[in-house]
């Protein structure tokens, strides 16, 4: 097995000020996990409105997200999660047949045989699969990058 190591000297002052900018920019790299958490729901949920079926509309303002603290964890001050869907946003109810989005959303989203002049099937998952396949890794690199960048500024 490998073995690394570093060694730093410092003088006695100076040891209490790089402790301190550890410390900030791990709070600061902590909470660019909101951040980026929230730009990637909001990345998501663009796309899978721009690719659900639209008749009345009522499904696509059915959309919602929201981010919240993890509360499973022993970093939850830290630790965050988001979810998108539909069916939300005071579900609105189709004009045509009545129905709140929620009750047909599933649906649409499931059946890959229909036919949809204007969108597709699976609207959510393929957003979330094209967001994990190019998105995520930027996300990520961009709000790490911005915040460690704060305290060494």
């Amino acid at each position: 097995m490998a073995r690394y190591g570093i060694s730093m000297e410092f003088e006695k002052g100076d040891l209490g000020r790089f402790n301190s900018a550890c410390n900030a920019s791990v709070r600061n790299l902590f909470r660019g996990t909101k951040k980026a958490t929230t730009e990637g729901c909001r990345e998501i949920l663009t796309d899978a409105v721009r690719r659900i079926p639209k008749y009345t509309g009522t499904a696509a303002d059915s959309a919602f997200m929201e981010v919240k603290r993890r509360s499973d964890t022993a970093l939850s001050y830290w630790a965050y999660e988001g979810t998108v869907g539909f069916g939300g946003n005071g579900d609105p109810v189709n004009p045509i047949t009545g129905e709140p989005a929620s009750a047909y959303v599933v649906a649409v989203h499931e059946n890959t045989h229909a036919v949809h002049p204007n969108g597709e099937a699976k609207f959510l998952e393929n957003a979330v699969r094209e967001y994990m396949s190019s998105n995520f890794r930027r996300a990520v690199e961009v709000n790490a990058k911005d915040a460690l960048r704060r305290w060494s500024d």
